[in-house]
């Protein structure tokens, strides 16, 4: 629901005297209990001072107090505070005390003794203690001057170049001080009570005697009163909104409504969490999310989640994280290993790798000690290849049957090869003859038996020509060794023929040697 709406339309107030006697007497006799304890005699007798003790403003939450402070010199309350405090809380009315009248009127119609009676009946009672710390702070004479509250109030330390306390020096600005020094750091937005800066000590009184601020689950309608929470405002104390222990609300309301409170055990306050509080939200969580507050206007929250500033988190204010610490530390593996360490003679650890064995599979211990990706198939373990299926045996061709339908048509049979004419040969190559080029191609040189070659117009580098792949290659290659051979026979032939050769033996000889007809 809309703070600021709940702030324009606050309900009115009433006294304790519009209750019936039986809830008027219940609800005057635990505002007389609480107010008798020692918590709160020693917090009126500070509202009464004027300025709160030192030790009490080091226990709270965002403490400002620096070297030189005011504050340091005030150990011991003015004579006569104490006094006052008790002749305050022994002559006190509460009917002078004004309460809302929706509270009222639900205290009014609960039951006695009933879950809601006894949320109430504590509701009440926190409001009580909260407008006796407004009455005194506002209207109770001080016994120390009002110059002088406002000069320690307003003290602050000038900016200072630090470098002797053991840290980083630094440069360290002043910081703007607190309204007052009875505050609680969470509730310090005056500016939204009804009372202004009396409202911030009516929350420092709640947190000094209960033990925190007093709120509760408002549920969906922001009236409601389901559950019970404290807001913590000492240093020592968690930081977090905690829900009260059905032990803790049971004692505290047996205090409450005891006609002897001598009977009540002294140590019952302050209520503080501890490791059994595990129900706890954020500040900001709990009046956000879960509509936990008693009054909707009592802190500014932003419409988003603020981060962290704590760079870490302590079980004090995450108790859950005790039972994780638990877990790791008692942890117990299913199996055990005895590892003996050996150490030289520094003091170090003597580190020993075991030879791998490279017939043993790799485990995964040794494959991830080593960094190796684990292999999925065991190469130890023989590989047996799958069985081959027999061939199918075929019956043989009958004759004259024609040839099946998946088989390679036969090959045509190659060409006749002619043999080529005899070639004379000189007996000695001619330095002047010419080179005759020999342009058939796909053919072997009947002498050499090496490829044709061909020179090109642009180059005098001869180009070998591609064969071309055909199953007539391998006949090919018989004839042109068969030709070879009987040239070689023709040899002494054509030497004869070459020599008797000349002009008036009635032939030429060409270029190349070879004897020509006239």
């Amino acid at each position: 629901m809309d703070a600021d709406a709940l702030l324009r339309k606050r309900p009115s107030e009433v006294s304790v005297e519009v209750l019936d006697p039986e809830h008027y007497h219940v609800l005057v006799q635990a505002i007389r209990n609480i107010l008798s304890t020692e918590l709160a005699e020693l917090s009126i007798a500070q509202l009464i001072d004027g300025l709160p003790l030192m030790i009490g403003v080091f226990e709270g939450r965002g403490c400002l107090l620096g070297k030189g402070h005011p504050m340091l010199e005030h150990e011991n309350l003015c004579e006569g505070a104490m006094d006052q405090a008790k002749l305050f809380r022994d002559t006190f009315d509460p009917a002078i005390l004004q309460f809302s009248s929706k509270v009222m009127q639900a205290f009014q119609s609960s039951e006695i003794g009933s879950r809601e009676f006894k949320m109430r009946l504590v509701e009440l009672t926190a409001i009580a203690v909260h407008n006796v710390a407004v009455l005194l702070y506002r209207e109770h004479p001080k016994l120390h001057s009002q110059d002088e509250i406002d000069a320690t109030v307003s003290w602050k330390m000038a900016p200072r170049w630090i470098a002797d306390d053991g840290l980083k020096p630094r440069w360290e600005e002043d910081i703007e001080p607190h309204p007052t020094l009875f505050y609680h750091v969470n509730y310090l937005d005056h500016d939204r009570y009804t009372h202004g800066l009396a409202d911030v000590a009516g929350y420092w009184a709640e947190d000094r005697i209960f033990g925190g601020v007093v709120l509760f689950d408002r549920g969906n309608s922001a009236y409601e009163c389901n559950d019970i929470y404290f807001h913590s405002g000492r240093v020592k104390a968690t930081f977090r909104i905690w829900k009260l222990l059905d032990s803790q609300f049971d004692d505290l309301v047996g205090f409450l409504l005891s006609e002897d409170i001598t009977l009540r055990p002294p140590t019952l306050f302050p209520i503080l969490a501890s490791k059994e509080n595990r129900h706890r939200h954020d500040p900001w969580d709990a009046i956000a999310l879960h509509n936990i507050y008693r009054d909707p206007w009592e802190r500014k929250f932003p419409n988003t989640k603020p981060e962290e500033w704590r760079d870490v988190r302590s079980i004090g204010d995450y108790p859950e994280l005790y039972d994780a610490f638990q877990e790791i530390t008692n942890y117990k593996p299913k199996e055990t290993f005895n590892v003996t360490i050996k150490y030289d003679a520094r003091g170090l650890p003597i580190v020993s790798k075991r030879a791998r064995d490279p017939e043993s599979a790799d485990d995964d211990a040794s494959q991830a000690s080593s960094g190796k990706r684990r292999k999925i198939d065991d190469e130890s373990s023989p590989r047996t290849p799958p069985p081959l299926s027999p061939a199918p045996l075929e019956p043989p061709p009958l004759p004259d049957s024609p040839p099946p339908l998946d088989s390679p048509p036969p090959l045509s049979s190659p060409p006749p090869l002619h043999s080529p004419e005899p070639l004379e040969l000189p007996s000695s190559p001619d330095p002047n003859a010419r080179e005759i080029p020999l342009t058939q191609s796909g053919t072997k040189s009947p002498v050499t038996g090496s490829p044709h070659q061909h020179l090109s117009p642009d180059s005098q580098n001869p180009t070998e020509l591609p064969l071309p792949e055909s199953p007539q290659d391998a006949s090919l290659d018989e004839q042109a060794s068969e030709d070879d051979a009987e040239a070689g026979q023709r040899g002494s032939v054509g030497k004869t023929t070459s020599d008797s050769a000349g002009p008036g033996n009635g032939g030429e000889l060409d270029g190349d040697g070879i004897k020509t007809e006239g």
